[in-house]
């Protein structure tokens, strides 16, 4: 599909290719907070197994993450050697802490397809024989938010990171659908997430860890991947409102009664649009085959014009962009080449400054 997008310069950013593996597409990279680490997944779709990594980028080291079966845990037990999975057939999901705590948690399943939360060189957390995953972190590193199948619907659960040995707490309580997606307001106050019920797909908050939850959204379809502006007051997502098998990129006021506005048409559905520190712009992928699926900038108004990343790389996936220690703005992506290769199949992971 050609879009507007074409009658605007690209915007040129080198690339650099730090990370493939045989026969795996690499998917959600993920930039620690201080920008010094960057985890991936390796998804080896024929073997149903997904592999985790962690590592900077910069000097192209990664180490996998695996589970170490132990005890009941706590965030200061269980760092010792990681490893111990041997069992693993998926890990993914991972969710940052804050710098200062240094930490992650994942979701990890084994030859018996239990999945449970993870943390860093650490044992389950929570564990239950029914799925958990999807985890979290708060921004100010107080709580764990994460969906859970304990009740049998999908509910979201609460965790206080000061004592991860006591019993999560229930959250929400739709009996006809279920919470997913769950990411935090930069104050660490409110949860976006997803509740997929009958109807549709539809974005929800949470004002707080005691509220009921506020519909931001009521519409038939998709309404997936929520992502929090900077400033905390609005909400990029993606959604096939107007077209069922097309998604478009629309943002909403994180408040009851808000309308929300259609940025961009014709996305690639895939990890939650990126917001621009400023609060400013939006960074996603257009789906636009005759273009090998470009990355691409908008400014968050209605209808806005799209601009093109000249990143030297096609077929692209999902991205995640930070602010690194040397100040300036790092974009993490996946895509199956650069754009002179003559192999493209299996993504890898890349890196350009912006």
């Amino acid at each position: 599909m050609l879009c507007i997008l074409f009658l605007l310069p690209a915007l040129a950013a080198p690339s650099t290719q730090v990370a493939a593996r045989d026969g795996a597409n690499l998917q959600r990279p993920s930039w620690s907070p201080d920008g010094r680490q960057l985890s991936y997944e390796a998804n080896f779709h024929d073997k149903k197994e997904v592999e985790l990594y962690v590592g900077d980028p910069h000097k192209k080291t990664f180490r996998r993450v695996q589970p170490v079966v132990r005890g009941a845990s706590s965030i200061a037990s269980g760092f010792g050697q990681a490893g111990g999975g041997s069992g693993t057939r998926v890990a993914h999901e991972l969710s940052w802490s804050p710098a200062n705590i240094g930490r992650y948690v994942y979701t990890a399943s084994t030859d018996k397809n239990v999945y449970d939360l993870y943390m860093m060189n650490g044992s389950a957390i929570a564990p239950s024989p029914a799925t958990d995953g999807g985890a979290a972190w708060s921004p100010d590193g107080k709580h764990l938010v994460f969906s859970s199948a304990r009740t049998g619907q999908g509910d979201l659960y609460h965790l206080e990171i000061s004592d991860l040995t006591a019993p999560p707490r229930r959250l929400t309580r739709t009996e006809d659908a279920a919470e997913l997606f769950a990411t935090w307001s930069p104050d660490s106050r409110s949860v976006a997430f997803v509740g997929k019920g009958k109807s549709g797909d539809n974005l929800f908050l949470l004002p707080d860890l005691t509220s009921a939850p506020i519909a931001l959204t009521a519409w038939s379809g998709t309404q997936t991947s929520p992502s929090f502006s900077p400033d905390g007051k609005r909400i990029a997502f993606y959604a096939n409102r107007d077209v069922r098998d097309r998604f478009d990129l629309h943002v909403v006021e994180a408040r009851s009664g808000a309308t929300p506005i259609r940025i961009a048409r014709d996305v690639v559905l895939n990890r939650a649009p990126m917001w621009t520190p400023d609060g400013q712009h939006l960074i996603f992928v257009c789906n636009d085959d005759d273009n090998y699926d470009p990355i691409c900038r908008a400014p968050v108004r209605e209808n806005a014009q799209v601009e093109p990343l000249e990143l030297g790389t096609v077929g692209h996936g999902d991205l995640d962009l930070t602010q690194g220690p040397d100040g300036n703005l790092w974009l993490a992506f996946t895509a199956q080449g650069r754009t002179k290769d003559t192999e493209r199949s299996f993504k890898r992971l890349f890196i350009a400054p912006l």
